[in-house]
């Protein structure tokens, strides 16, 4: 009588591959830091009444007292301010840009930066402000 061998089978377990799975994924959203623009510091005038606007289309340039322009977060020398628009145009048509400058800024500093976006055919400029309170 001749006894058979029982042939092994190599298996993984993957009754857990789920639970793994999920736990990463929740790992993952958990420990992710969302970076925010963080801009210049500069203090915004106030107005009368203020508009949002949508954030889809909108690139934020931000005019500090001493000259500084920042555009999303990179400082820039001001005479490049018409080429990096006039890529963001090329890239969006629809950009809209948000101006965030100082209210004791040089208002020539101002009309050059706003020549520049004339330059680069960027017309769709909205001036941000803070509402007045009382």
């Amino acid at each position: 009588m001749q006894l058979k061998k029982a042939k092994l089978q190599a298996s993984i377990p993957t009754c857990s591959m789920a639970d793994i799975a999920f736990l990463l994924l929740v790992f993952f959203m958990v420990t992710t830091v969302f970076r925010a623009e963080t801009g210049l510091k500069v203090i915004i005038p106030q107005a009368e009444a203020a508009k949002k606007i949508p954030t889809k289309n909108l690139s934020n340039v931000w005019i500090a007292e001493n000259g500084i322009v920042s555009i999303d977060d990179v400082l820039i020398s001001q005479e490049k301010i018409s080429i990096i628009m006039s890529r963001k145009r090329m890239i969006n048509p629809d950009v809209i840009v948000s101006v965030r400058c100082d209210r004791a800024t040089n208002y020539k500093l101002v009309e050059d930066v706003f020549n520049q976006f004339i330059d680069a055919s960027v017309l769709k400029i909205s001036l941000a402000t803070t509402k007045k309170r009382g």
